[in-house]
């Protein structure tokens, strides 16, 4: 054998294996910034990106159901289309939600789909209307109860009425209080089922408390709420009356009153026989108004001012309408895109779309049912009624008790450098956190002075990164 192989031999033999050490668990990126910067991240995420991440890891699903998440998101999600077919199709017992965006000249569509399985307690209603992430729905003749429910958390409560021997009045809808910060449902109803000289008293249900309260007396109109009626804390509505009314009609849930507001002051005697045809509602945050002045051509006005008759302006003129499909057409404006089109509800059976530099009207086919359809504004949240329903019977459907469980535990910070601590109950893993590597902030988190990791017990605190060493990575 030959030198050069006795070397390569001795060589071999004389190598120290090396033992597998287990490599350190990288952390995830997202979940070294503060948790501020994440929830203002995460509350950009359209609701179905942002309800899938839920299922990302334990942390993540924390994260979305803080109550002071909830709240953010709210006001940055963007107003949706909630649809039901009238009557319910025995092919879609469901409800339809669509988010709308635009791309150009085409439409970008995100819809989910609400089922009594999954999100809502019944799908046998008769009406619905939403207010800040919640949903309220209507029973049917047969059921008299309302029910106020969450469909994207999978929540709901069952509100009975407090007497089933009366007639249901013909108006009703969902608010909020600012001022009280409380969810309010509003209704109407006749004390007396026969009598000659019947009369509308209106009731409120403050969520949380169980009760119903009479206000007084309501107006007798019948009342067609439009798709989004609520604003400045009010429900807003043209009454349906053969004679018309020159008025819009509010009721503030911070006052618990009736009011009115008043029209343009081009508003006519001679047009009060329109407003049956004309629609009122919130574009854009503003309160507006649909003003016909003959069957092919109407305006929008939108009050600029909420409450200031002189703030009225006439914002659009349209006279391109969609084919007639009969002497007069039901347009109604829902929701302005980001690149300035306006969908329109058009006869409850389409929805069409305003060009505001073409001035013309297209349509389009999110929706393709064989029948009409109600449409309610609707602005998907993770409100959940564990916060606003305090002292209710809170009901969940099955498949959202799982998520339920994953929250029980709480996650905390280490008092010392802020590295994530996982309750001692829980056997999940922190989601790729190194300990010590990270120093949040103590105003954003609550932190019990006896929590430490063990890298801090052990006097071992890996240095504290900075932002903009931790961006870097």
């Amino acid at each position: 054998m030959n030198g050069r192989k006795r070397a390569a031999i001795k060589a071999s033999t004389s190598i120290i294996p090396v033992v597998n050490q287990e490599s350190p668990i990288l952390p995830c990126r997202i979940l070294l910034l503060p948790r501020r910067t994440i929830y203002e991240i995460l509350a950009r995420l359209p609701i179905k990106t942002l309800f899938q991440c839920r299922s990302v890891c334990k942390r993540f699903l924390c994260f979305i159901s803080d109550p002071e998440f909830a709240k953010l998101q709210l006001l940055k999600s963007q107003v949706c289309i909630l649809i039901k077919t009238q009557p319910l199709q025995n092919a879609s017992k469901r409800l339809q939600l669509a988010h709308v965006e635009s791309s150009g000249s085409n439409f970008e569509v995100s819809k989910l789909n609400f089922t009594p399985k999954s999100n809502i307690p019944t799908i046998d209603i008769s009406h619905m209307n939403a207010c800040n992430g919640l949903l309220c729905l209507v029973g049917s003749e047969k059921d008299y109860n309302l029910y106020v429910c969450n469909p994207i958390l999978g929540e709901f409560i069952t509100i009975q009425p407090p007497y089933k021997d009366r007639q249901r009045g013909s108006f009703w809808g969902l608010g909020y209080s600012t001022m009280m910060d409380q969810y309010k449902v509003l209704q109407s109803y006749y004390p007396v089922v026969e009598s000659n000289n019947r009369y509308v008293m209106a009731e409120i249900y403050t969520i949380g408390t169980g009760t119903w309260r009479c206000i007084g007396n309501a107006p007798i109109d019948t009342v067609a709420m439009p798709f989004n009626a609520f604003l400045n804390d009010a429900l807003h509505w043209f009454p349906c009356t053969p004679n018309g009314s020159e008025f819009i009609h509010t009721f503030d849930f911070n006052s618990e009153k009736f009011g009115t507001l008043p029209p343009p002051d081009h508003f006519r005697e001679d047009d009060k026989k329109f407003t049956n045809y004309s629609r009122i509602g919130v574009l854009g945050g503003c309160l507006f108004m649909i003003y016909f002045t003959n069957s092919s051509r109407f305006d929008i006005w939108v009050m600029k001012e909420y409450g200031v008759k002189e703030t009225w302006t006439k914002q659009f003129v349209i006279e391109n309408l969609y084919p007639k499909q009969g002497s007069w057409d039901f347009y109604e404006p829902m929701v302005v895109l980001n690149n300035g089109e306006i969908l329109m509800l058009y006869n409850n059976d389409a929805v069409v779309c305003y060009n505001q530099k073409r001035k013309n009207l297209r349509g389009t086919k999110f929706f393709r049912t064989r029948s009409q359809f109600d449409a309610t504004a609707y602005t998907p949240s993770l409100v959940s009624l564990d916060n606003v329903a305090k002292g209710e019977q809170i009901s969940r459907m099955q498949g959202t008790k799982d998520y339920d469980k994953l929250c029980t535990d709480e996650f905390q910070d280490c008092v010392d450098c802020g590295a994530q601590l996982v309750n001692p109950i829980c056997s999940f893993s922190p989601f790729g956190v190194a300990y010590g590597a990270v120093n949040y902030h103590a105003d954003i988190y609550g932190r019990n002075p006896e929590n430490r990791c063990a890298a801090c017990t052990d006097r071992r605190v890996a240095p504290t990164k900075s932002f903009l060493s931790l961006w870097n990575l």
